[in-house]
């Protein structure tokens, strides 16, 4: 009985932090992109790179814990922006 109440906590403990790292995944998203569309507002331009955001807007990213794919085409057209976990 106190092993299956152990493996029960242990797989509710492991759901939670996979749900946590699904919601900070999806901030990050949408954080980057909110950042590059208020940067176009206030600049006239897309950022040319995340580091500009980190820097000027106060963009935070876990570099040890995601990967993010950021090409631009053109400054004045939204660039595709990815998000990966390592």
């Amino acid at each position: 009985m106190i092993i299956l109440l152990i493996l029960y906590m242990y797989y509710g403990i492991e759901n939670a932090h996979k749900k946590n790292d699904e919601e900070n995944f999806k901030i990050l998203s949408d954080a980057i992109v909110r950042s590059a569309v208020h940067c176009y507002a206030i600049e006239g331009f897309y950022p040319p790179n995340i580091k500009y955001l980190e820097d000027n807007y106060g963009l935070i990213v876990d570099h040890d814990k995601y990967f993010i794919s950021y090409n631009i085409f053109a400054s004045n057209i939204m660039p595709e922006i990815m998000v990966f976990i390592k």
